[in-house]
C-alpha cells in the first residue's frame, strides 16, 4: 500500500519479473481483481546476471492481457541489486526505482479513462525511457560489483525493433513480441513439466484476438471433449501435499478468467461449443466438483482427507468463486 497526500490508501500489486510465469505474477494480479481500480507494477526488464539464463522483458501479450482485464500497468525498472553470495555473475535482492513508480501511481489514481487507454498512452510515452534506464542500471550494477551482465547491445537491439522513425511504436512492439510469444506458447504446448499431472486431455495452443486489437497466445494445460462440448482446462498439481499452493491456485484462476473471456472458439474454421474448468490435484482421496450442490459436500470431502482449516477456507472461497461465475467449474481430484 502507498499512503497518498489525500490520506487515502491506494492498493496495487507488483510483479517480481516481467515474465508472467516467473514468481506467479498473474496470481499477484488476481489478488487485486475484486478492486474497482486494479494496478500492477511490472518491471520492464529483469536481468539476473550473465551467469543466469533468466533475462526477461515485458511483452505485448502482457500488455494485451492487462487491457483485456482492465488492469492498469505501471512500468518500472530495477536500479539496485546485490551480488549473489554463492553463484558467479548472478545478482539478487533487486530493488525498483521508487520515485518513478510512485509518480505513475499518483497519475493512475487521477486517470479517468479505462485501463486500456492508460496502458496504451503509458507505453507510447514511457516505455522507451524506462527500458533504456533499466539497461543502463544493469550495466552500472555490473561495473560496480565487477560482474558480467547480459550485453546491453542485445537489449537495445530488441528495443530498436519496436521503434518506428525514432519513436516507440505499439504496432511494432506487437509484431516483435507476438512472434516470440507465439513460439513460446507452441513450445509450452509440447512440453510436460515435472510437477504437472495431466490425465484428462492434451495441451493446446490457443490464439486469441479481441476488438481492442489485442492478440494473445495462450497454452491450455488440457483440452478434451465432454460430449459435444470442448473443455478448456487449466490444471495445477501438488506432488506431495493435499492441494496446490495458494499462488498456484490463483495463477490457474487468473488464466481461467482469460479463457472465460472467449466469446467464440473455432477449431479448423468451425465454431465449437466449449466451457472452461480448473482442475486441482494432490495427495487426495475421492473427488469434489465445485460448485457443490450442498456445502456439506465440502465438509465431507475435507474430513475424508483431513484437510487443514486453511484448505477448508480455500475450498469455500472457490465455491463462492464458481457461484458468481456461471459455467465455470473446479474439479479437485487425486493425482494417482
Amino acid at each position: 500500500m502507498l499512503v497518498f497526500d489525500e490520506e487515502t490508501m491506494f492498493p496495487y500489486c507488483k510483479w517480481l519479473s516481467p515474465k508472467p510465469s516467473r514468481s506467479y505474477g498473474p496470481a499477484r494480479t488476481y489478488k487485486t481483481y475484486h478492486l474497482s481500480k486494479m494496478v500492477t507494477v511490472i518491471p520492464v526488464l529483469k536481468d539476473e546476471g550473465g551467469g543466469s539464463q533468466n533475462n526477461d522483458r515485458v511483452t505485448f501479450t502482457t500488455l494485451s492481457r492487462m487491457n483485456l482485464m482492465n488492469v492498469h500497468i505501471a512500468l518500472a525498472w530495477y536500479e539496485r541489486a546485490q551480488p549473489h553470495k554463492r553463484l558467479p555473475n548472478r545478482i539478487t535482492d533487486q530493488r525498483l526505482n521508487q520515485q518513478f513508480v510512485i509518480a505513475r501511481l499518483h497519475e493512475i489514481k487521477r486517470y479517468k479513462l479505462s485501463a486500456h487507454h492508460w496502458n496504451e498512452m503509458h507505453f507510447e510515452r514511457d516505455y522507451e525511457r524506462v527500458y533504456r534506464r533499466a539497461v543502463e542500471c544493469y550495466q552500472e550494477i555490473g561495473q560496480r560489483y565487477d560482474l558480467v551482465m547480459h550485453r546491453a547491445e542485445n537489449h537495445l537491439r530488441l528495443l530498436e525493433q519496436a521503434m518506428v522513425d525514432g519513436r516507440f511504436s505499439i504496432a511494432a512492439f506487437a509484431e516483435q513480441s507476438s512472434k516470440r510469444s507465439s513460439r513460446s506458447s507452441r513450445s509450452e504446448a509440447a512440453t510436460l513439466h515435472e510437477l504437472e499431472f495431466l490425465r484428462d486431455g492434451r495441451k493446446a495452443s490457443i490464439d486469441l484476438n479481441n476488438f481492442l486489437g489485442g492478440r494473445y497466445h495462450l497454452t491450455a494445460d488440457e483440452v478434451f471433449w465432454e460430449g459435444d462440448r470442448l473443455i478448456v482446462q487449466e490444471s495445477k498439481n501438488s506432488g506431495k501435499g493435499r492441494l496446490p499452493s495458494l499462488d498456484a491456485t490463483r495463477d490457474a484462476l487468473f488464466k481461467n478468467i482469460l479463457f472465460m473471456s472467449i466469446g467464440n472458439l473455432y477449431l479448423d474454421g468451425h465454431e465449437i461449443p466449449f466451457e472452461t474448468r480448473v482442475k486441482l490435484t494432490g495427495n487426495l482421496q475421492g473427488r469434489l466438483r465445485l460448485p457443490a450442490d450442498d456445502r456439506r459436500d465440502i465438509t465431507v470431502f475435507a474430513e475424508q482427507n483431513q484437510l487443514s482449516q486453511d484448505h477448508v477456507n480455500l475450498l469455500n472461497a472457490l465455491q463462492n468463486e464458481v457461484l458468481v461465475n456461471p459455467g465455470f467449474t473446479i474439479e479437485i481430484a487425486p493425482n494417482k
